[in-house]
């Protein structure tokens, strides 16, 4: 998995901190050790700061119904017809492409957009459902969704795909609008959920190294745990002699 580096995309840290100034950085270094991309938080990825651009999962069919996307569906549902216009288009036009097999040096070809990211700038309308100005980024990473959903080993080989041409789409990003203000022509940070875990049920080590692997510095974002403590049991003092009887 290790391929053609051309770059990588660096980005501002959950907490804020910036690499060394306020527009985005690409490390073009090949020679670079290997370091930790994402940054794991709690949090709600949805309060991500105006101008990020948050990643999930996506199926190819146009359907954001459940789980998560559901929840992008509501937020964002400008961007959700968008994603949707740009899966039916493929759907009714079939074309082919070519992405890596991780099982050696081969190529493997699957239907379009299997394997890719479709990046979907902020739109008006959402933000005024929201009052936040969040960049979409689908990784469409099964075919279908449901009891049809793509095998493990598949959907793991398409979000490796999808996050390669992730990193390609914002280095032209970056080359084209060098001088971009912060999360205009350019998303200000990365942001995602543990995305492939849930319906599409990867384990979130294999993703978390694909990301570490093609160098995307992702802020994740994972729900808040209940705390251990249990309540303080509630006390009762029997009854003085008094007040018997």
């Amino acid at each position: 998995m290790s391929g053609n580096r051309r770059g990588d995309f660096a980005i501002t840290s959950a907490h804020g901190h910036r690499d060394s100034d306020d527009s985005i950085i690409l490390l073009t270094s090949p020679g670079r050790s290997y370091a930790a991309f994402v940054h794991e938080t709690p949090g709600d990825l949805f309060d991500a700061p105006n101008g990020a651009a948050l990643i999930h999962a996506c199926n190819c069919q146009g359907t954001w119904g459940a789980g998560l996307a559901r929840q992008f569906r509501e937020r964002y549902p400008a961007a959700y017809e968008i994603y949707r216009k740009h899966c039916l288009d493929h759907l009714d036009n079939r074309v082919s492409h070519k992405i890596p097999d991780l099982r050696g040096p081969f190529s493997m070809e699957v239907d379009f957009p299997l394997g890719t990211a479709l990046v979907i700038p902020p739109q008006q309308s959402d933000f005024t459902l929201h009052r936040r100005r969040h960049w979409i980024i689908c990784l469409f990473t099964s075919k279908d969704f449901g009891a049809r959903v793509d095998k493990e080993e598949m959907i793991i080989t398409s979000t490796h795909a999808a996050l390669l041409d992730l990193r390609e789409q914002l280095e032209t990003l970056c080359r084209r609008y060098p001088d971009s203000g912060v999360g205009e022509q350019v998303p200000s940070g990365l942001y995602s959920s543990r995305f492939c875990t849930g319906i599409f049920n990867i384990p979130w080590e294999i993703i978390h190294g694909l990301i570490n692997e093609i160098g995307l510095r992702i802020n994740v974002y994972y729900p808040y745990e209940p705390s251990n403590r249990g309540r303080r049991p509630i006390r009762v003092q029997p009854p003085s002699e008094e007040h018997r009887g």
